[in-house]
């Protein structure tokens, strides 16, 4: 009797102390209730705020009706909610038709990250379900299992399945056309409109052609292009097309691409730490541009912090200068060097630097 009351006076203590902060050790599975991976948890949409809720046996999306050939893309919100960093380890699919962009970063205790899949629905006709596992660790392993479904319309296809521009160089033009053609027994069926473009692209639409009161189908042509005024960095964006089908009112069209800065550096970013007064530390930075350059001077160096260029030469699109530091005193020194070059009649680039000297 005593070591019962023990034994449930400990399993009391135990639950009024609040859920483990690092991941649960592995438990046997039983037949009749498998235990859910806890790694599902990372993809719970409201998990930082509700910590306590369980994880779900499957982490699922649903595309829904598309156009065959679409590439269907959604990306997860990752939340790291125990104590401990996480990272992707490996991650396996079940179909060629599933793709991923791998993110490589370490997740730290509540850091977020994101996880974007892709389904390509030119791979297959009708309803489809495929199933992602996502293996977390390294300290604590954990498999998440996503499953994504979509049905692949053939009534309707879309080629190419998205708009991929890959890199682009600010203010500079890039366009894609996709084809949509509609083979469906509505004689009427249209596309009738944009709804709400994304403010960085230029959306045409056009009707191509239509098979007539007989045989019925119709052709368009949407157009996309990068407006010249869009801002460096990712592209990630949808387009909605409206038709006029009240059962499936909507077609979504996804773009990406990267938009490249004329001028960029590698790091952006220059900090040296520690340097004794009367010593020297340097470090190498690329400047990097679309096209080739040469790199004419250098402003707003002084206070020990000086700037070697490369050597003259021909044009080249990468080149390589070396920021040094040679502190008179200690304390810490901030600069914001403004690297000219020949690119575009001038072009420039700006590199902070922070370095701090100490006393011998």
């Amino acid at each position: 009797m005593r070591r019962s009351y023990w034994l449930v006076l400990g399993v009391a203590v135990s639950v009024a102390a609040g859920g483990p902060a690092q991941p649960p050790a592995p438990s046997p599975a039983s037949p009749a209730a498998p235990v859910a991976p806890w790694a599902n948890k990372f993809f719970v949409p409201d998990i930082a705020k509700n910590r306590d809720q369980p994880a779900p046996p499957v982490v699922v999306h649903n595309f829904g009706d598309v156009p065959h050939g679409t590439l269907c893309t959604h990306t997860f919100a990752v939340t790291n909610v125990y104590d401990v960093p996480v990272q992707i380890t490996e991650v396996r699919k079940s179909c060629t038709c599933l793709d991923f962009v791998p993110m490589s970063r370490v997740l730290q205790p509540n850091e977020a990250g994101e996880f974007t899949v892709t389904m390509n629905t030119g791979k297959f006709v009708g309803t489809n379900s495929q199933t992602f596992y996502v293996t977390f660790g390294p300290k604590f392993v954990s498999t998440a299992v996503i499953r994504v479904s979509a049905n692949s319309r053939t009534e309707i296809t879309v080629n190419p399945g998205a708009v991929v521009f890959g890199t682009v160089a600010q203010g500079s033009k890039a366009s894609q056309g996709v084809k949509i053609e509609y083979k469906g027994r509505n004689r009427d069926w249209k596309i009738t409109e944009v709804v709400a473009a994304p403010a960085a692209l230029d959306v045409q639409l056009a009707e191509t052609g239509r098979g007539g009161p007989l045989r019925g189908g119709a052709d368009y042509l949407v157009t996309v292009g990068l407006k010249p005024t869009t801002p460096a960095g990712a592209v990630a964006e949808q387009i909605t097309l409206k038709t006029n089908d009240a059962a499936n009112p909507l077609i979504q069209l996804s773009v990406t691409g990267t938009i490249s800065a004329p001028l960029e550096v590698a790091p952006a970013k220059v900090r040296i730490d520690g340097i004794a007064v009367g010593q020297t530390a340097s470090q190498r930075v690329l400047i990097r541009a679309a096209k080739p350059f040469r790199v004419v001077g250098v402003e707003g160096d002084g206070v020990g912090v000086s700037v070697e260029l490369p050597p003259a030469g021909a044009p080249l699109p990468v080149q390589v200068v070396t920021v040094k530091f040679d502190p008179t005193q200690p304390g810490l020194v901030t600069r914001e060097l403004r690297i000219r070059t020949d690119l575009d009649g001038g072009a420039t680039v700006v590199l902070p630097v922070e370095a701090e000297g100490v006393a011998k």
